[in-house]
Parts: C-alpha cells; structure tokens; sequence
C-alpha cells in the first residue's frame, strides 16, 4: 500500500508539468508497459494513468494488449476490457477509454498510452495479425459466478457482470465470417453446482450473442460440458461440420 501511495503522490506532483508539454507537444505517448501482473500491482499502475489523465481531459486512454501465439485469440480483449472495467468503476468516462486488440507479438505486452487529439499510439514492430485458423480452435475462455454479490469481487467483474469484455471479440469474429459457428461450452461446480447452473450460464451468453451481436440462433451452439473445479465457459469457433474438444474433469465427492 506505501508503494502504492509514493507512486500516486510522484505522478501527481508531475501532472501539472506534463500537462504544460502537452500543449506544446501534443504527441501520443506511451505511460506504461508490462507483461502479465499481480492484480494489485496493475491496480497501481491503473490508478496512476487515472491521476495523469485528471490532469489532461481532452486527452485518451488507449488500453493495447499483445499476446503471443500460444494465447487464446480472446485474450487480448479480455485483459484490456478489465482494465476498461476497473477504471471505468473508478470515475473515468467510458469515452475516453479506447480497448486495443494488438494482435500477436514476441511476448505478452500491455501498454497503457495517453492519446490527445489528432494522434494515434504506435503499434509494436513486431506485432502481426494471426490470420491462420484450424477448423475448429478454442477461442477463449472465463469463469461465471452465478448469484453472489458483485460487491464482494476485489478488483474485476466476472461473468454475467461483464458479458462484453468477454464475448466481444468472439462476436465480431463471428460476425467477419457468417460461415463459422460459435460454441459455448459450460462447466458446472462439481462441488455445488446442479444442472440447472449449467443451462443458465448457457442460455445467458447465448442470449447476450443473438440480442448484442444480431447473429442468427442457429450459429450460436450451447453444449454441457460436464463438471470442472469451478465454474468456466470456453468459446469455441469451427467450420461446418467440425466440433469443439470437451474435457471434463471427475472430482470426488466428499
């Protein structure tokens, strides 16, 4: 928590003095970069970049997340719009918030950019856009809460709270290709979970695809993956004909 507070008092004290170059240097700049992080110290680094911004209110967040070609196409989108959801829960406008799916890089990369008008972040020299895809490929995937209070998550909303931070990226991929069919995959709670948990983590996002996406039902496929630890929901693409790779887990019962 001191480091914390020492890091919020030193971009404090020297926001007045970048707002100042801003004028004179209305240039994209990059605030920060790093890889994949503890909660609590990218909670840190939020809340700097939300003290600097304060300070310049014409001024952008651009939230750019690289992945490497061993991550779920889906987690791009996904790390920036839990940034998106934190700082968003925390005061800042969501229009001045701007996700960026990176595509693919050397390494997994987050970087947070303040973008004034008329300027735009650069990308990473080695970034490219994957655009290989087998037949049938998990696209991503997440875990659901179902019936606790959202109040009691310390720092990001989980599905159903945050259906679009999820589902997003799988929907527009959908949508570029009225061919592929999309799967939701839920895994129930062996420990406490009936069926019933099953279907309405199922019927939930499949309902927020068809209403938020205008895709036709018959594209949107629901399977009963069975029971895992706790509660997960993989997203799943394929061509006709092809389908997703289910594994279960069996979990004794006390």
């Amino acid at each position: 928590m001191l480091v914390k507070l020492l890091l919020l008092f030193c971009v404090a004290s020297l926001a007045s003095s970048l707002t100042l170059a801003q004028t004179s240097n209305a240039t994209a700049r990059k605030f920060d970069e790093f890889g994949d992080i503890q909660a609590s110290d990218l909670i840190a680094r939020l809340d700097a970049l939300a003290v600097v911004l304060s300070y310049e209110p014409s001024s952008k967040a651009f939230l750019i997340v690289y992945r490497t070609k061993r991550d779920l196409p889906g987690l791009s989108n996904r790390y920036a719009h839990q940034m998106k959801s934190y700082l968003t829960a925390h005061g800042l406008p969501s229009e001045r918030i701007v996700t960026v799916d990176g595509g693919v890089a050397s390494s997994l990369s987050q970087e947070l950019w303040i973008v004034p008008p008329n300027s735009a972040p650069k990308a990473r020299e080695d970034a490219y856009d994957n655009s290989y895809q087998p037949s049938v490929y998990k696209f991503d995937d997440h875990y659901y809460q179902i019936g606790e209070d959202p109040n009691d998550l310390s720092y990001w909303p989980v599905a159903p709270a945050n259906l679009i931070g999820y589902l997003e990226a799988f929907g527009e991929t959908l949508l570029k290709n009225p061919k592929l069919v999309g799967y939701l995959v839920a895994f129930r709670d062996a420990k406490r979970d009936h069926r019933q948990a099953t279907k309405r983590m199922l019927r939930t996002e499949r309902n927020f695809l068809i209403k938020e996406f205008h895709l036709e039902p018959s594209r949107i496929k629901s399977v009963d993956g069975g029971y895992r630890p706790a509660r997960t929901m993989e997203l799943w693409i394929a061509q006709p004909g092809y389908r997703p790779i289910i594994t279960s887990y069996r979990v004794r019962r006390s």
